[in-house]
C-alpha cells in the first residue's frame, strides 16, 4: 500500500459551514436591539420636550421655569448608547455578512426626528423654526433612505442574475468561511433587523413609560 501523504495534501477549498461564528451574531443582535431602543428613547424624550415648548430644564439652585418631563433624560443616555451599538453592530455584523447599521440608524434617526419637528411645527400654530429643522432633518436622512433603496435594487438585480450572484458568493466564501452561508448577502438580514429592531424599540417605550410614571 502507498503512504497517504497527509502534510503535503493541499487544504479543502470546501466552505466549513459548521464553523459558526455565535459570538458575532450575538454581538449583532444585541446591537440592533440597543438601536431599536435608542431611536426609541430619543423619538419619545424629544416630543415630550417639543410639547413644553422646545426647552426645558432640571437641577440647579434656581427656580426653573420649565421642568424637563419626566422620561426626557433619556436622550441623554440614547445617542451614545446608539453610536457604540452602531459601531459595534457593524463591525461583528460585517465580520459575518450582515449588513452595517450605520445607514438604517442614520435614516431612521434623522427621520423621525424630522417627522417631530414638522408636526410641532404646524400643531398649535405655525412655528417657522421647526418646520425649517424638520425640513433640514428630512434632508440629512434622504441620502441614507437612497443608499438603502440603491442597495436594495442593486441586491434584488444580483438575485436575478446567476452569473453575478454565483460570482458574488465566491467572493464572499474566499473572503469569510461562514459569510457563503444562507443568510449572507441576503434580504433575510434586513428582515431580522427589523425585527430586533421593532423589538427594541417597544422595549425603549416600556422602560420610557416606567421613567415617565
Amino acid at each position: 500500500m502507498t503512504p497517504v501523504d497527509t502534510e503535503n495534501r493541499a487544504p479543502s477549498t470546501t466552505p466549513d459551514r459548521a464553523r459558526v461564528p455565535v459570538r458575532s451574531i450575538v454581538v449583532t443582535y444585541v446591537c440592533v436591539l440597543l438601536v431599536g431602543m435608542g431611536l426609541a428613547w430619543a423619538f419619545l424624550s424629544m416630543r415630550a420636550v417639543a410639547g413644553v415648548g422646545g426647552s426645558c430644564a432640571s437641577g440647579g439652585a434656581y427656580e426653573i421655569a420649565t421642568p424637563c418631563p419626566d422620561g426626557s433624560w433619556l436622550i441623554a443616555i440614547a445617542i451614545p448608547m446608539m453610536l457604540i451599538a452602531m459601531f459595534a453592530g457593524s463591525g461583528f455584523g460585517m465580520s459575518v455578512g450582515a449588513p452595517a447599521l450605520l445607514l438604517p440608524m442614520w435614516a431612521l434617526l434623522f427621520g423621525s426626528l424630522g417627522w417631530n419637528f414638522l408636526e410641532f411645527g404646524v400643531k398649535d400654530g405655525v412655528e417657522i423654526g421647526f418646520l425649517v429643522c424638520g425640513v433640514m432633518f428630512w434632508g440629512m436622512a434622504a441620502p441614507a433612505w437612497w443608499a438603502m433603496f440603491v442597495a436594495f435594487t442593486n441586491r434584488i438585480r444580483g438575485k436575478s442574475d446567476p452569473e453575478r450572484n454565483e460570482k458574488a458568493a465566491k467572493e464572499r466564501a474566499a473572503a469569510n468561511v461562514w459569510s457563503a452561508g444562507s443568510l449572507d448577502g441576503s434580504l433575510w438580514w434586513w428582515a431580522i433587523y427589523a425585527v430586533l429592531g421593532s423589538a427594541g424599540a417597544f422595549f425603549g417605550v416600556a422602560i420610557y413609560a416606567l421613567a415617565s410614571a
